[in-house]
């Protein structure tokens, strides 16, 4: 594993086991590589989205999530799948609590978070315009963009009850 993210990731631990902090945090990946070009639905992870969910889930798997949700397309669903399985938990698609990636359900899926996932670890899988529309409803202030040839970001978003959260963007 990379000593970077290693290291922090470490940190980000150690900053969840003070009281201080936030209550939950918020790890946030765009799907892995896909096969068939933009513009269809239906694009099934290539051999290097496969090994990126691998990646993921071996990164990750220490990291105490115990809520994932996903976009209802495949890709997503692919993505978050190795470390949903190994971590024994049940993956929720956006679609079952009728959430679309749409300016007010973000906001709607944001204040789902904080509510009922107050205390969790959550892994969200998305895409390269839901994963910054998420951190800007969260309250990051400076606007992410995600070109569409990158897939190796990974956003751990720790809210803050006062002021603007703690993100870490790192790569993977």
């Amino acid at each position: 594993m990379n000593k970077i993210i290693q290291f922090a990731l470490s940190a980000f631990l150690l900053a969840l086991s003070f009281p201080a902090q936030a209550q939950q945090a918020i790890f946030l990946v765009r799907h892995g590589e896909t096969v068939a070009p933009k513009g269809t639905d239906l694009r099934p992870l290539s051999e290097a989205g496969q090994r990126r969910a691998v990646l993921l889930a071996t990164l990750l798997k220490d990291a105490g999530i115990n809520a994932i949700f996903t976009s209802d397309l495949e890709r997503t669903v692919k993505t978050a799948e190795p470390l949903a399985t190994s971590l024994r938990v049940e993956p929720k698609a956006l679609a079952q609590l009728n959430v679309r990636f749409k300016p007010n359900d973000i906001d709607a899926f944001v204040n789902l978070l904080r509510s009922e996932h107050g205390r969790d670890i959550v892994l969200v899988v998305g895409h390269s315009n839901s994963v910054p529309a998420l951190l800007k409803a969260s309250g990051h202030p400076v606007e992410i963009k995600i070109p569409e040839t990158d897939f190796g970001n990974l956003f751990v978003s720790i809210p803050k009850s006062e002021g603007p959260l703690i993100l870490l963007r790192l790569r993977y």
